[in-house]
């Protein structure tokens, strides 16, 4: 099915299942890898706000003629983290790569989210993947991001991270429709009120597109996720 984009939302091109390279595991790196910009987090949903990330990231590959990355984590966190506070996935692993695709990223990195990961301080985060692993140069993230063990970093630690690891930081703020603002959240509380014009206009797309994907054949992108107790050496 081909998506509609809704009006006032160029964003989101009719083509969201354009393809592109997708990495499951660090080590997928090329050793020739020269760098890139970044954006992370677990874009689920992946709706206006999300869409303004990848927009920001690209203006930065593009400044840096390097290629953006959209760096994400699958299971969601908290079902590690606080699996009884997990909420329901609005979107499949697949269709986040799909719609990051379609926006024009030209790499998704998916992160298996494990307990070591969850236990990872955030400094060691930033050193490993951002510096170690991608080699970024410019980092894009929402403002009110946090990463790391416990929550324990956030847009300031990044700023001093790149000043140490040799990349810049861009807090990307919030995107707000109807003075709410954009965030999973809210979309799923909106399906649960039955509001799907409101979903819509959160989303930038048809609420369908959302559950566009049929189910992961075995051998799927899901499927070849490896369980991580030692991630990133480089």
């Amino acid at each position: 099915m081909t998506a509609q984009s809704p009006p006032n939302c160029p964003e989101f091109a009719p083509a969201v299942r354009a393809s592109g390279t997708v990495w499951t595991d660090p080590h997928d790196v090329p050793s020739d890898w020269r760098g890139c910009a970044v954006t992370m987090g677990v874009f689920d949903g992946f709706h206006r706000g999300h869409a303004a990330l990848v927009r920001r990231v690209r203006e930065r590959a593009a400044r840096h003629g390097l290629p953006s990355v959209l760096l994400t984590f699958d299971p969601h966190p908290l079902t590690v983290t606080c699996p009884e506070r997990a909420p329901r996935h609005l979107t499949s692993l697949e269709e986040r790569v799909r719609l990051a695709h379609g926006l024009g990223v030209d790499v998704v990195l998916v992160l298996p989210f494990t307990t070591p990961l969850a236990d990872m301080a955030a400094d060691e985060f930033a050193d490993r993947f951002l510096g170690r692993t991608l080699g970024a140069r410019a980092v894009v993230v929402g403002e009110n991001f946090r990463f790391g063990r416990g929550g324990g970093g956030d847009t300031a630690l990044l700023g001093r991270a790149g000043r140490r690891l040799g990349f810049t930081v861009d807090a990307v703020p919030l995107v707000a429709r109807d003075g709410r603002t954009c965030s999973s959240t809210l979309i799923r509380s909106r399906l649960a009120a039955g509001d799907l014009k409101g979903v819509e206009e959160l989303l930038g797309r048809p609420w369908r597109t959302a559950y566009s994907v049929p189910p992961a054949p075995s051998g799927g992108l899901a499927s070849r996720v490896p369980v991580i107790d030692d991630v990133a050496k480089r």
